[in-house]
């Protein structure tokens, strides 16, 4: 009598969640059209007023919303043994935040190279840092329903001022990390019912029906609303109401442009504003809305093109790692049990529970070449590609 083992079979990879996709995309466009529009402000002393008025307005969601797309990879993250996990994030995360930090050194100033503030929280890579934190505290606490981190990150944000310690989302602290760990972890938190189905209708409306007043609000008053609270509450009713949209919205062949560009968010979130400094600065063209129009589709240009030559300049979004035999990948394929490494802003975009986001997310004060300050806006996401390297190389 003979017994046959077979090898347990592959669990099939969940539905692919292009709204994922269109969420990002949209936020990196968005992205862009904020910082043209501060470069423009800083080195040619206006803006089209409809840039600017836009840029106000969706300020308060931008970041709040890639943050919430990051947090839902956090689960299947945790699936990773520990060391794995933090290698992972570290060559997606803090590899493109030190060296496109750098990049930014010849445009902005050599002197802030030796400003630990600066690395940390002064250019628009924070978004990758505050993300790396914040997979980090996913990890400590891993036993803990992410809920309690977000309910606890917003008592400790309300707390401050209690305690003497003004909110400071424009200096070189980095207050904003603490900020916006309520998106984050409430994406993580939410992730289960978003994968059960869309977000209601009534809830839908109800949130852009908010959002709307809060958007008017904000572009009012010329900054992002802070009340305690109440703003991190409304900015998340806020990205719950995009997200049901999202959720909706119909694979139109009109929208695949920008569902391309959320797959690849990662590369135009790191290339575009390095561009956007030489156009302008290279340039030197008086602000128009064509002079506008000219530097955005200049700059999305050359991010397609960024895009188009990844597979050539790959170590420039995650360290490049050495390659293993067939063999290794297939036993750590197994191990793995199709967990592939994500962060959030993504190279490719995954299924539900396994698309991220991107761009930054409070303004603060940026340095200029000469020594001015100046406000800036920033964004951000990046996903491992080990599960679709270890396929193509099948």
């Amino acid at each position: 009598m003979s017994t046959t083992t077979t090898a347990p079979e592959a669990q099939p990879a969940p539905a692919r969640q292009y709204w994922m996709d269109q969420l990002r995309g949209t936020a990196i466009l968005l992205v862009i059209i904020n910082h043209l529009r501060l470069v423009q402000q800083f080195w040619d002393g206006a803006a089209p007023w409809a840039m600017v008025e836009l840029s106000e307005a969706l300020s308060p969601f931008r970041m709040p919303a890639l943050l919430f797309a990051s947090g839902m990879l956090l689960a299947r993250s945790l699936r990773r043994p520990p060391r794995r996990y933090l290698a992972g994030k570290a060559r997606a995360l803090l590899w493109p935040w030190l060296l496109w930090s750098a990049v930014m050194l010849p445009l902005l100033g050599w002197g802030h190279a030796v400003e630990p503030l600066w690395w940390l929280n002064g250019m628009y890579t924070w978004f990758l840092a505050a993300l790396f934190v914040y997979y980090v505290i996913g990890l400590l606490t891993r036993r803990v329903p992410p809920g309690w981190i977000a309910l606890a990150s917003v008592a400790v944000w309300t707390a401050m001022p209690l305690l003497g310690i003004a909110h400071d989302m424009a200096g070189p602290r980095p207050d904003k990390f603490l900020y916006y760990a309520v998106f984050f972890f409430a994406g993580a938190a939410l992730r289960p019912l978003l994968e059960r189905g869309p977000v209601p209708w009534p809830v839908t409306a109800g949130a852009l029906g908010l959002a709307t007043a809060w958007a008017l609000y904000a572009a009012m008053i010329d900054h992002d609303p802070s009340v305690p609270v109440l703003a991190q509450a409304v900015v998340l009713l806020a990205v719950l109401g995009a997200v049901g949209v999202a959720q909706r919205l119909p694979r139109l062949r009109v929208l695949r442009p920008v569902e391309w560009l959320g797959r690849n968010s990662v590369v135009p979130y790191l290339v575009h504003l390095p561009v956007i400094e030489v156009l302008v600065r290279g340039l030197d063209l008086p602000p128009s809305p064509a002079v506008f129009a000219l530097y955005y589709l200049a700059t999305l240009g050359l991010c397609v093109v960024a895009v188009l030559l990844r597979p050539a300049t790959g170590f420039l979004y995650a360290f490049p790692t050495r390659r293993r035999g067939p063999a290794g990948e297939r036993g750590e394929q197994a191990a793995r049990a199709g967990a592939p490494e994500r962060t959030g802003l993504t190279g490719r975009a995954g299924p539900t529970g396994r698309a991220g986001p991107a761009e930054p997310a409070g303004r603060t004060e940026r340095p200029g070449a000469a020594g001015r300050a100046r406000p800036t806006e920033h964004a951000e996401p990046v996903a491992g590609r080990e599960a679709a390297a270890a396929r193509a190389r099948r």
